[in-house]
């Protein structure tokens, strides 16, 4: 039985061990913890006289008790996590950057078919100014045509990335659950995980977009009655941008906070298999105490991946520039769309992994999830090498609800 915040074990890691009768102590925390014989707490601790005891001897259950995949199974420091998620890709590249590759192409692709839809009315819009605003001197009207391709073709990517990204968050969550506890998915087996909830993420993300947009609509219109309503009844121009600078810091305030507060729906979604409604409830509850630790490492990730994307982005546009001999042409336009697509990669594949590796934390933290990952990480390293993890050992259990 499932508490709100403990819920079913995973699935995918099998039941969780049963809980140590009174007086003893459970296998697997972190991987060791076990006391040996005649040392301090096994019974008593070392009779009056008799000689200290010498340093314990290797773990009996070996490295994997302790590691056996991406990250240590216990609390996670920062360099873990950040280094889990290298590790992830290395461990699983088919999944971390193969199938990702295939639903940021597919996106890109459609992307372009739809943002033709699009070109004819920007160039007539676009066609005027560049001809005649004198500000515009060396652009012909025959540019705007390249212009409003860009521009198209960008805002069309932007509209596609957003249905493709959880997708790709659900496909390295899974790949990341598994890397954790030494077993690698493959693309059939992570695709057949994530299928039945691809509908609900791509839900979530729209509800979570469109909500987030009516929210900064209406907070930014009161804050601009406000400002206004300030600089009416005061006069002063000083007070009003005091007040204006106040709402805009409670504004980016206000955004960082439900950031932060529903970062672990998409992870809890994939891997716990509930309705949406208790998901979003349930990361809510995750992240209640931990609001600075996921807060600190997911925006630090998120610099880190967009300074890697900018670094990587910014030759590849100034080589289509050098292409097109400085002038709009196909050259400008297939390398922003290349740039765009490799920073939008390297974004989704860091960014994701340390979410998922967050969320293991955070639960690691909050409900000893360390215990299950050990039994099941146990598993995986005896399982005969003939006989394959398929999608059948990932099944709930009865009465269970379906997890990593």
């Amino acid at each position: 039985m499932s508490t709100p915040d403990q819920p079913t074990p995973p699935s995918g890691w099998g039941e969780a061990p049963r809980p140590p009768a009174y007086g003893q102590y459970g296998p697997g925390q972190y991987g060791s913890g076990r006391y040996g014989p005649g040392q301090p707490g096994a019974g008593g601790g070392t009779p009056p006289g008799a000689p200290r005891p010498g340093p314990v001897g290797p773990d009996p259950y070996g490295p994997s008790a302790s590691k056996p995949g991406i990250v240590s199974l216990r609390p996670l420091s920062l360099g873990e996590i950040f280094d889990g998620a290298f590790s992830a890709v290395r461990h699983n590249p088919a999944v971390m950057l193969g199938l990702v590759a295939v639903v940021v192409a597919t996106a890109t692709l459609l992307a372009a078919l739809l943002a033709q839809f699009a070109v004819p009315p920007l160039t007539d819009l676009l066609a005027e100014p560049f001809g005649t605003d004198a500000e515009l001197t060396g652009f012909t009207a025959a540019d705007a045509g390249w212009f409003a391709q860009i521009v198209a073709v960008s805002s069309a990517l932007s509209l596609t990335l957003l249905i493709a990204q959880p997708v790709t968050e659900g496909f390295i969550t899974v790949s990341v659950s598994q890397s954790v506890i030494g077993r690698k998915m493959s693309v059939s087996e992570v695709w057949q995980k994530v299928r039945p909830r691809l509908a609900v993420l791509i839900g979530w993300m729209l509800l979570r977009t469109i909500g987030l947009g009516v929210a900064t609509f209406v907070v930014f219109f009161g804050a601009i009655l406000l400002v206004s309503a300030v600089a009416v009844a005061t006069d002063s121009a000083v007070l009003s941008v005091l007040v204006a600078l106040l709402c805009l810091a409670a504004i980016v305030a206000l955004a960082a906070w439900l950031w932060v507060r529903l970062m672990l729906v998409a992870p809890a979604l994939v891997l716990e298999g509930t309705g949406l409604g208790r998901t979003i409830a349930r990361a809510w509850r995750l992240t209640r105490s931990a609001y600075w630790r996921v807060f600190g490492t997911v925006l630090l990730a998120s610099i880190i991946a967009g300074v890697a994307g900018q670094v990587v982005s910014y030759p590849l546009s100034m080589l289509g520039l050098l292409v097109d001999g400085g002038d709009f042409g196909w050259g400008m336009i297939v390398s922003s769309v290349v740039a765009s697509v490799i920073a939008s990669m390297l974004y989704l594949v860091f960014v994701s992994g340390v979410v998922a590796l967050v969320y293991t934390d955070v639960r690691m933290r909050r409900e000893g999830l360390d215990v299950q990952l050990a039994a099941a990480a146990e598993r995986v390293a005896n399982q005969p090498p003939d006989r394959p993890a398929g999608p059948a050992g990932m099944q709930p259990p009865p009465g269970g609800t379906p997890q990593w």
